[in-house]
This record gives structure tokens, C-alpha cells and sequence, in this order.
């Protein structure tokens, strides 16, 4: 009887103590999710402005684009 106790006490410390790891785990694992999902949010955000910045550094390339290629306006 005093085996079976000593057991039975045994068993619910390892629950406790895989309770306390499994949690610490999720803890982490939430951590890294939470920081994945900020990180994909920023770089999305850098992704929707590319267009906009490659238009502009085009525009902005234009003038000497003209001169380089002997564009003359029409006056």
C-alpha cells in the first residue's frame, strides 16, 4: 500500500512537472507566433510601397533619361 502511494505521488509530480514544461512551451511557441505575425505585417507594408517607389525613382530618372537619349519636346 505504502509502494502504490509512494507511486501514485510520484506519477501526479511528473504531471505537474510536464504541465508546467508543456505551458512554458505554449509560451513560447505564442511568442513566436506574435512575432512572426508583426514581422509579416512590416514586411507586407514595405511590399505595398515597392510599386509606388520604383514609379518614382523612374520619374525621378526621367530628365536624365531624356538628355542621354536625345528626347527633344515638342515646342
Amino acid at each position: 500500500m505504502a509502494l502504490l502511494i509512494r507511486n501514485q505521488a510520484a506519477f501526479v509530480e511528473q504531471i505537474a512537472r510536464s504541465d508546467q514544461e508543456r505551458l512554458g512551451l505554449q509560451r513560447q511557441t505564442e511568442e513566436w507566433q506574435r512575432k512572426s505575425e508583426e514581422r509579416f505585417a512590416r514586411i507586407e507594408a514595405q511590399l505595398t510601397q515597392l510599386p509606388a517607389k520604383i514609379v518614382q525613382a523612374v520619374l525621378d530618372q526621367l530628365p536624365r533619361i531624356k538628355k542621354e537619349i536625345g528626347f527633344k519636346s515638342p515646342t
